[in-house]
């Protein structure tokens, strides 16, 4: 059975929203790669964090859950949220820059701004300022939801990147136990984590140098 068109537009504007979201919150740095290494110039978009986000999104809530409290996606929930706030941003005259029409193929209000404007928006969406009432379940009048996505959406998208998620390749979107190391992750070389060390714990403390003092104890 092939996917009905709809579906397929829903999946774009769900993955363009996501791309747009991480791309703001770890963005490329070429500037930086001229400076320091070659491996600062990659962001959370061309390390395509946004698969990690989505997947973690799409299996945070149990099939009978989002039954029960209507919710048809979460992810599509969670892009309809950051439009709205979006939107927000725009008719109150908060975004600073021009928006960008031809950013993300299928994105949404939240796409078109620019990386500052987009971090303004979630800002604007933390402080509760939009219509709860014209929100998505399960965010519709949920302000404590609201309050916890925001701070979960820039949680994931920094566990994505730093994580050994970008070294799962072809991996990455199976479940825990099917995903494996394919090659080093990024994150790793930025955070100079020397991989796994099996059998002993790698990090062991700090040294810490204590002179001695005669006479006292």
């Amino acid at each position: 059975m092939g996917i009905k068109g709809s579906d397929r537009t829903d999946d774009c504007y769900i993955r363009s929203t996501f791309e747009s979201l991480v791309q703001a919150i770890i963005p490329a740095t070429p500037l930086t790669a001229r400076i320091l290494e070659p491996v600062q110039l990659p962001g959370a978009l061309e390390l395509k964090v946004y698969g990690y986000v989505i997947w973690i999104l799409d299996h945070s809530i149990a099939p009978p859950v989002k039954t029960k409290l209507n919710i048809r996606s979460m992810t599509r929930s969670t892009a309809e949220l950051l439009d709205q706030g979006a939107i927000q941003l725009i008719k109150t005259g908060q975004n600073v820059y021009p928006l960008i029409i031809n950013s993300f193929h299928c994105g949404g209000p939240f796409t078109k701004l620019s990386m500052v404007d987009r971090l303004r928006s979630l800002t604007l969406i933390e402080r509760l300022e939009l219509n709860l009432e014209n929100l998505s379940p399960p965010y519709q009048n949920n302000p404590t939801l609201i309050h916890t996505m925001i701070d979960v959406l820039n949680q994931l998208t920094l566990f994505g990147f730093y994580s050994e998620w970008t070294g799962h390749g072809t991996t990455g979107q199976f479940t825990p136990e099917f995903r494996k190391v394919e090659y080093f992750p990024p994150g790793w070389v930025q955070s100079h984590y020397p991989g796994p060390s099996f059998a002993y714990r790698d990090f062991r403390g700090f040294l810490a140098f204590m002179p001695h003092k005669k006479g006292k104890v």
